[in-house]
């Protein structure tokens, strides 16, 4: 044991270092598995309680469904398929086209039209033989209404004489056809002239857009030849009045004209400017300046200064030697001034000469001043020629160059229209070339086929099948959720807080012709006494660290659930077992124990507890070793008033040190408070749960009445457990393996 222990806590070590996913994810799928075993173990057993609402359905829907079919008169239908081919391109642009994305959907529309299938009708009606008449198709509807009034019959006379049927693909560009009549010629011969109609109809939609749209281009093209003829009118009445090749040349001359006029002007501005801005002094250093190597090509900026210097050549050239000069005897002066005196002659000599050059320099700066300014008002006067000479050559250059744009506009106008009136005369020619020679693009894939009788019975029966099964199970779902009585083991531990300690399959026992015995226990299925040896040990090992229960009450909610028998069989297993058993029959209102057990009904408790009889005299030995038992004798009181007695207790004193266990039968909780009273003076109580049968709601009520008395629930037992596919019971698979049988 001590080794179990450790092992034991080792696993749980090492579970508790598992990551929680690792731990959690197994348990939630097998508890999902488990919790879909139940629920398809619960409809099971809802199906096999109430199998008669599905025989009702089928007859409320199979019987009507199959009457009315064979009421049905015989119809035939005739089936074809169209396509959708391909064709020629012969013009450049298609002209008629039909949308493509929902090509099929459309076509499928066409032929349901009431319209096609009108002109249809009219050619099969001119074929058929003289006094012969179409009938209607007759539905389920129709028949129904037949049979309630007559004016429903003569409104059904009324109707199209054949049903169509089309059906499309997504997938592919085939249209199938079926055509459901009364009669087999005329039905093929409607699909027939069905496809041809609708042939025909596409055709006359197609010339009729052809028509339609020569129509409306030629309305265009007549308005577009009177807007041409009168452009070209204004684009005479113009080169009338306007010589157009002269006033190409006159623009073209105009403009190198006063290209070359606005030159001029420039290079005389620039010089005007220049010479407004310069001083004389300033020429000494404009002169000195190297001259540019190219000859004739003067650096920008710099031409009209060159040409002004060359206009003061003679002035500047003197300006520039008597500066020369000045210089050259201030520096000789300066030198001889180092060693002679001011007042010296040659120093005076220097000084009449330095100043006659200065004379001479201020003389042509004089000189070159006035001719600046001359040059100037003549530059200013020439600027002004030559700005009104611009301006009338730019007026002129621009009343041609509007002229020119005038023509212009006129010709491509004349252009323009005249492309459009060609392109309507080609449009013309090709709507017309394509009405005649344009192609079908639906084709008559199969011709229709020789109408066969349609047989509807299965079909009909199928769909009364599926609506039976339909209403069945809409039926058993709303039965299934105001059903709240245990199914299963599991749904009963899931919903009561006290633990199940056992179950006992519902199973068909024998009949005991003689008292209870071995002999007869084991006559008994394996796994019905198998599950009572299950109850057995789970007694025996419930409580190994404290005192045993002994005194065990077996009690129930509501009667009928076995209680009685759960007891008898139990108190049965346990003396086989090798237990000292006393069984009680505590039920004085209804006890049956006693003819299971062949012993007389009394005396028994009642007598003991009215103080009639002792237990010595009241307790039988019964044919089963081990098993003892106390009848519920004849009460001559109230049960409920005589189960308030002490003589209970006294009765529990006295038999307690001769036997093991006494297990005690009563009466249901709900049904009488003898069950409640004895419950508070037992030492656990086993409460019986039968299998689709106890409530859910007498349950807890029954358990809620034994907590309120303080009475100890040692567990639940879940008696009559109905087997199904989906119910895991382990003593149903071994019983022929583990059946012990004597040699």
């Amino acid at each position: 044991m001590e080794n179990l222990s450790q092992n034991n806590h080792n696993v749980t070590n090492a579970q508790l270092t598992t990551p929680a996913i690792d731990l959690l994810a197994p348990m939630d799928r097998f508890t999902a598995t488990s919790r879909l075993y139940v629920r398809l173990h619960r409809h099971q057993l809802l199906v096999r309680k109430y199998w008669w609402v599905l025989l009702l359905m089928l007859g409320l829907t199979v019987l009507p469904a199959y009457l009315l079919t064979r009421a049905l008169p015989r119809t035939y239908q005739s089936e074809a398929r169209l396509w959708l081919t391909g064709k020629l391109d012969l013009s450049e642009g298609r002209l008629y086209t039909e949308e493509l994305v929902n090509f099929l959907g459309t076509q499928a529309d066409l032929l349901r039209s009431r319209a096609i299938q009108e002109r249809a009708l009219a050619k099969v009606e001119q074929q058929l033989p003289k006094g012969q008449a179409l009938k209607p198709v007759p539905g389920v509807l129709d028949v129904i209404r037949s049979l309630v009034s007559a004016p429903a019959a003569k409104k059904a006379a009324e109707e199209f004489p054949f049903r169509l049927k089309v059906s499309e693909s997504s997938k592919s560009s085939i249209l199938e056809l079926r055509a459901t009549g009364t009669e087999p010629n005329s039905t093929q011969l409607f699909l027939k002239e069905l496809m041809a109609q609708y042939l025909s109809f596409k055709r006359e939609i197609r010339e009729g857009a052809s028509d339609r749209a020569v129509a409306s281009l030629a309305k265009q093209v007549n308005s577009l030849a009177s807007d041409l003829k009168g452009q070209q009118e204004r684009m005479y009445a113009f080169q009338l009045t306007n010589n157009v090749v002269f006033l190409q040349e006159q623009g073209s001359g105009a403009g190198s004209y006063l290209a070359q006029l606005s030159r001029q002007l420039a290079t005389l501005q620039t010089e005007l400017q220049l010479l407004q801005s310069v001083q004389p002094e300033q020429w000494v250093e404009l002169g000195s300046k190297p001259r540019s190597a190219v000859v004739g090509q003067p650096p920008p900026g710099e031409g009209p200064a060159q040409d002004l210097m060359a206009g003061l050549t003679g002035p500047h050239n003197d300006l520039l030697r008597a500066a020369q000069q000045a210089q050259l005897l201030k520096a000789k002066r300066e030198e001889l001034g180092r060693v002679l005196r001011p007042m010296h002659p040659k120093i005076l000599k220097f000084d009449e000469d330095i100043a006659a050059q200065e004379k001479l320099m201020e003389i042509a700066r004089d000189e070159i001043r006035q001719q600046l300014i001359n040059r100037r008002q003549a530059l200013q006067l020439e600027v002004n020629n030559l700005q009104k000479s611009f301006d009338q050559w730019e007026g002129k250059t621009l009343q041609a160059s509007r002229k020119m744009v005038d023509y212009d506009r006129l010709r491509q106008d004349v252009q323009r229209t005249q492309a459009a009136y060609d392109k309507l005369l080609s449009v013309i020619s090709t709507v017309d070339v394509g009405k005649s020679v344009d192609q079908e693009n639906v084709s008559v894939l199969e011709q229709a086929s020789v109408a066969l009788p349609v047989r509807h019975m299965f079909r009909y029966l199928g769909l009364a099948l599926g609506m039976a099964l339909i209403l069945s199970g809409a039926i058993l779902w709303i039965f299934g959720k105001l059903d709240d009585r245990f199914a299963s083991q599991t749904e009963l531990a899931e919903e009561v807080s006290e633990r199940v300690i056992g179950q006992v399959l519902d199973v068909q026992l024998r009949q005991l012709t003689a008292p209870m015995g071995r002999e007869i226990l084991s006559t008994q299925r394996f796994e019905f006494m198998e599950s009572f040896r299950s109850i057995r040990s789970a007694l025996w090992f419930m409580d190994p660290n404290g005192s045993k229960p002994k005194t065990i009450l077996i009690a129930s909610a509501v009667p009928q659930e076995g209680k009685s028998t759960v007891a008898l069989y139990l108190a049965s297993t346990m003396a086989i077992g090798g237990s000292r058993v006393l069984l009680i029959d505590g039920d004085m209102r209804r006890s049956k124990l006693h003819q299971h057990l062949g012993v007389p009904s009394s005396p028994g408790l009642a007598e003991i507890l009215n103080r009639e009889a002792t237990p010595r005299e009241a307790i039988v030995t019964t044919s089963l070793d081990n098993l003892s038992f106390l009848p519920a004798g004849v009460p001559n009181l109230q049960p409920g008033e005589l189960v308030l007695r002490s003589q209970w207790d006294w009765l529990l004193k006295e038999a307690g040190p001769h036997f093991d266990y006494i297990l005690i039968d009563s009466p249901p909780v709900l049904a009488a408070d003898d069950a409640m009273t004895l419950a508070s003076r037992v030492d656990g109580t086993l409460f019986v749960v039968r299998g689709s049968f106890t409530s859910a709601r007498l349950v807890r009520d029954a358990l809620d009445a034994l907590r309120q008395r303080r009475a100890r629930v040692l567990g639940l037992i879940f008696n009559r457990a109905i087997t199904s596919v989906f119910a895991h019971y382990p003593y149903q698979r071994y019983r022929n393996e583990y059946r012990w049988q004597a040699a």
